[in-house]
């Protein structure tokens, strides 16, 4: 059965399960256990008719109604219901992470003319909030599909912040930054900010779902990302100071300046619209660790060196 997973939805079902346990519910309530079927206790709670089915094992069901008791027979019970086992993935919530790219061979060197993109991975940090979850239920609530929507932000901090992002020419492309003698300048900061949109579609297996504070969980499967927005930043010692550039050959190709300490600049860079990312999910209970790698370049195709973003972290929360 698919179900929408919602942070309302989650509040709701999480008021309910308190209220059972307070003194205003055990005020008004008794408990039936026919024969053959399933136990039920039944009370009220701030005007609500409230009533737990136990079906066996930990699974159970939560009817809710404005009518009164006497009014409602195991027959004829027109109330809401929430069934409390069911299969519930690991994909909503908050996820922070370190981010950063590796080449074909799979380590970081970087060719000459692309040193500008070093990257300094302490500070290279990937943001993920994940508002919306959809579940399918394959095998006994074991087992099954976990898709829904995204959002994740890419930090890639450069280790050498003393270069210029130009984004108006044929390839990925930074100048060094010197002042009129030829000396190299530092900024303060210097980095890429890339926005993605989201939609995973995976496969997740989990050993309890019936108790979500005590189940191991691995998921597996791809990340698709379609780019809805990017920048660099940097940060400027001065103001109103001429700056000069020079290419990796040390000529001299212009001179630029800001009013500005901070500057941002909305350019494509060259970077892919879309991307797939490869995933794997792994925890117990509400700590989950996760990793990304992408199966497609952070560039497009010959127009910056050949890179493969990506990502490992940990669940901040999660619904």
């Amino acid at each position: 059965m698919k179900t929408i997973k919602m942070l309302t939805g989650i509040a709701l079902v999480a008021i309910l399960t308190l209220t059972f346990s307070t003194t205003s519910f055990a005020q008004n309530h008794g408990k039936h256990c026919p024969m053959h079927g399933a136990c039920h206790d039944s009370g009220s709670f701030f005007g609500k008719n409230i009533r737990i089915e136990e079906l066996g094992g930990d699974s159970m069901l939560i009817y809710v109604s404005k009518h009164t008791m006497h009014d409602m027979s195991d027959h004829g019970f027109p109330w809401k219901k929430w069934h409390l086992k069911k299969f519930n993935g690991h994909w909503a919530g908050i996820d922070l992470g370190f981010n950063g790219y590796v080449n074909k061979d799979f380590n970081m060197n970087l060719p000459a003319n692309a040193r500008f993109l070093d990257l300094n991975t302490a500070r290279s940090l990937e943001f993920t909030f994940n508002p919306f979850e959809l579940n399918l239920n394959l095998a006994k609530n074991h087992l099954g599909l976990v898709s829904g929507l995204g959002l994740t932000i890419n930090n890639y901090f450069f280790e050498d912040k003393g270069f210029y992002f130009v984004s108006d020419e044929p390839v990925i492309n930074a100048y060094r930054i010197t002042d009129r003698d030829g000396v190299g300048v530092s900024l303060n900061k210097s980095k890429m900010t890339v926005v993605w949109i989201t939609l995973p579609v995976l496969l997740e297996y989990q050993t309890n779902p019936g108790m979500r504070w005590n189940s191991f969980h691995i998921t597996g499967g791809a990340i698709v990302g379609a780019r809805v927005g990017q920048y660099t930043k940097q940060y400027y010692p001065g103001i109103n100071t001429t700056y000069y550039l020079s290419d990796q050959y040390g000529n001299s190709v212009g001179t630029f300046s800001s009013d500005k300490y901070k500057t941002k600049d909305h350019g494509q860079f060259h970077l892919n619209p879309f991307k797939v990312d490869a995933t794997l999910r792994i925890g117990w209970s509400f700590l989950n660790f996760w990793g990304t790698y992408s199966l497609t370049t952070l560039f497009k195709d010959k127009q910056g060196p050949e890179l493969y973003p990506y990502s490992v972290g940990i669940t901040l929360a999660s619904w």
